[in-house]
């Protein structure tokens, strides 16, 4: 590429707000330019190749580039690009929700649709607080969640992730909000079993409920591996304990499978095992 051209986006990219930029030194900063993409690897200006590790957002499972989706995209746009779903149906999301029903763990069968992770998982606290509202519980709107976790950067989403390099500065919901201690097993005590570490982060977990008032609480979210916290692999059984006590106590359990879905991890999904 020419050096005019590379030069004038650079100009061009200083009306770009990038996250988590540093806004006192803002427009000073000479990012990469990254020109194109092709199944792992991305090219800056200078032809230097990267492989795009996190693949994207934690979301491009199957390479930049690939024809396949491509073309299909190119198909579906120029069939039909958009119809709202408030009304209408479309034959390619009755097909989708569909085939996502078929893959599903257990007897989830019914799909809503969202844009990203964030407004996925804001969506499935509303649908808690308005199951509750409908059943006359509305005093059950608590969330529990976990320390290292992430789970959006809506308002609400944001409220109940529980990483501080993403509450820095904001001011977040705290009233119906209660973080649990990471289930980091290297953090563990130095005399400590992961066995006895996972009894105890279970231990935990049920006195908040009792402390708060099983009443009150209407839901458990987490993430089957703490992704953007660290990779964190919880202990054995962990979650399974988890999901048991929720049932003890009728709260309902989100599994926030918006990095682990999809095949990451081998299965489907992985709240199947």
């Amino acid at each position: 590429m020419k050096n005019d051209y590379i030069s004038e986006i650079h100009e061009k990219d200083k009306h770009v707000l990038h996250p988590y930029e540093d806004l006192k030194s803002r427009g000073t900063y000479k990012r990469k330019l990254i020109v194109k993409s092709d199944n792992i690897y991305l090219y800056d200006e200078e032809g230097k190749r990267y492989i795009d590790g996190p693949g994207g957002m934690w979301c491009n499972n199957l390479g930049h580039g690939n024809k396949e989706i491509a073309e299909a995209i190119k198909t579906q746009i120029e069939k039909m690009d958009y119809c709202s779903p408030f009304s209408e149906s479309t034959e390619v999301a009755a097909e989708l929700a569909s085939v996502l029903s078929d893959l599903s763990p257990g007897d989830l069968n019914t799909i809503f649709f969202t844009s990203d992770g964030s407004t996925a998982n804001d969506s499935a606290l509303r649908f808690i607080m308005y199951y509750n509202n409908i059943l006359g519980r509305r005093e059950k709107k608590h969330i529990i969640t976990r320390d290292r976790a992430y789970h959006g950067s809506t308002y609400l989403t944001g409220s109940i992730t529980g990483k501080d390099r993403e509450k820095n500065s904001f001011d977040f919901e705290t009233s119906f909000i209660h973080h649990l201690s990471s289930p980091n097993p290297y953090r563990r005590k130095d005399d400590q079993s992961e066995e006895e570490f996972c009894i105890e982060k279970v231990k935990e977990f049920e006195d908040k409920i009792l402390e708060i008032g099983p009443n009150k609480v209407a839901a458990f979210i987490a993430e089957p591996i703490l992704a953007s916290g660290g990779c964190i692999v919880h202990p054995k059984n962990y979650l399974k304990k988890f999901w048991e006590i929720c049932k003890k106590y009728e709260i309902l359990y989100i599994s926030d499978e918006v990095v682990t879905g999809f095949g990451r991890l081998g299965h489907f999904f992985s709240s199947e095992k």
